[in-house]
């Protein structure tokens, strides 16, 4: 069923340097909800001597530039991935790849998935659109819940909303959480999410999103490779030794396919062993590349830290 992948640079990468271990291409910076600025993201991981990696702010690609250029300043040799030939992920110690990316939430059956999205340019211009129109919405919700927050007595303003960022941060619940958390008591980022910010609990407003169609179609239009993030986080794989379980995986990796999804983040953060073998041998069976991401945000948080260059993902 290989048939199915476009012949291009970046999937035969993608896929590639996943098996052959040392990435991570899922990480976040103050762009979107992590900590870091992009500069220190690209230093750990040249600490870390990761062999590839790829910044995936939500909604937004405005990072990529800041970390395209500050792996150029430190390496000045740092190659491109247009430049990549198959046979390149052997040769390890090397300069790290850099692969622009994105991440963005859709609506599949009735929840919310989230898809990674991957390109050889920092900022496709068809891709620019389709972000600018998903912020707009999360300005829109944004608003409303700060609302519902003043009306359940927590005085949170735009004003102390916005510094939570920089100028083009893309922001959303979490900058809300870590005002909760520096001023109205709350012990932690998690906390805040419980109790007042996880869907269903008193200032959650939902947001509108795309299909997982649309969203994987402009990343297509922008020459891009769409991957379905984190399967496990959506309760796909509670009982692995079910073959119901199975059954249910193979269903919606395959309705995902069939809507241009073309790869799976087998290997995530907080993914286990288990989980991640199921999901690679479905996602293997349909022809779909496996990938592999941390999703750090940069913080002691309940997120995974980011990958080391030691770390091997191939479970055959």
């Amino acid at each position: 069923m290989r048939e199915k992948l476009p012949d291009s640079r970046l999937v035969r990468f993608l896929e590639d340097t996943t098996q052959s271990g040392g990435v991570d291409f899922h990480l976040h910076s103050y762009f979107s909800d992590g900590a870091q600025s992009p500069t220190a993201l690209v230093e750990e991981v040249l600490r870390k001597k990761l062999f590839a990696f790829s910044l995936t702010d939500h909604d937004t690609m405005a990072g990529n530039f800041e970390a395209r250029d500050a792996l150029r300043q430190i390496c000045p040799t740092s190659r491109d991935i247009s430049d990549y030939k198959p046979g390149d992920e052997k040769r390890k110690g090397e300069i790290p790849w850099f692969v622009p990316g994105v991440e963005c939430s859709t609506q599949f059956e009735d929840q919310e998935i989230h898809l990674l999205g991957y390109f050889t340019e920092v900022d496709p211009p068809e891709m620019k659109q389709f972000l600018k129109k998903q912020a707009d919405l999360r300005v829109k919700r944004n608003e409303a819940m700060i609302n519902k927050l003043n009306a359940l007595g927590y005085q949170i303003t735009p004003f102390e909303f916005r510094r939570y960022g920089v100028d083009q941060t893309v922001l959303g619940r979490v900058h809300m959480a870590l005002w909760l958390v520096e001023y109205a008591g709350f012990p932690s980022i998690k906390e805040a999410f419980r109790r007042l910010l996880n869907e269903g609990c008193p200032a959650f407003v939902p947001r509108e999103k795309h299909t997982v169609e649309e969203v994987a179609g402009a990343i297509a239009k922008s020459g891009g490779v769409t991957v379905l993030a984190h399967p496990q986080q959506y309760r796909w794989c509670e009982d692995i030794n079910s073959p119901e379980t199975t059954q249910s995986l193979t269903r919606c990796f395959s309705d995902c396919q069939s809507m241009g999804v073309l790869g799976v983040e087998c290997f995530h953060g907080q993914a286990s062993q288990e989980e991640s073998q199921l999901m690679s041998e479905v996602a293997k069976g349909l022809g779909m590349i496996c990938t592999a991401g941390s999703d750090s945000h940069g913080r002691d948080d309940q997120h995974a830290h980011m990958y080391e260059g030691g770390t091997v993902f191939n479970l055959d």
